[in-house]
């Protein structure tokens, strides 16, 4: 369906009223196969919503692995921030998703990078309770 509409000539990266892409929202519904057709068409990778959220954040929120190495593999900012400055790296110490930590780190997320009030990763993961992530970021360097 989707390459059916940009064959007609739907534009990939209109956005709606909340500044949601067709790639956000793919990688919102974890839609793999819709986010690598809307890559392959020259989606923007780095777009954002209202909220300065990616959709790198979103797959990094959804712990969708593959989501998240397509988007990085074609260019997604691994330190992209959002209106709080928040990075994937801040959501995924957040909300407890150690797997999407450890490949933004792989991928060279910036572990100690600060959001606006100066929370790093590590500060988030213990604020949450996420000991699995904070180990993963101390083992890398984590400083606070």
């Amino acid at each position: 369906m989707v390459e059916v509409l940009i064959s007609h000539g739907a534009d990939i990266n209109e956005k709606d009223g909340f500044g949601r892409t067709p790639l956000y929202i793919a990688a919102d519904k974890n839609s793999k196969e819709i986010v690598d057709v809307l890559i392959s068409h020259g989606a923007y990778i780095n777009e954002k919503n209202i909220d300065g959220i990616t959709a790198l954040q979103l797959a990094t929120l959804n712990n969708n692995k593959e989501i998240i190495e397509a988007l990085i593999s074609h260019g997604a900012s691994i330190d992209g921030k959002d209106l709080f400055g928040r990075t994937p790296l801040h959501i995924a110490a957040m909300n407890n998703r150690k797997e999407a930590a450890e490949i933004l780190i792989s991928h060279g997320a910036n572990i100690n990078e600060k959001t606006d009030n100066g929370e790093t990763a590590l500060y988030y993961a213990s604020q949450y309770d996420d000991k699995e992530t904070a180990k993963v970021l101390i083992s890398h360097g984590a400083k606070e």
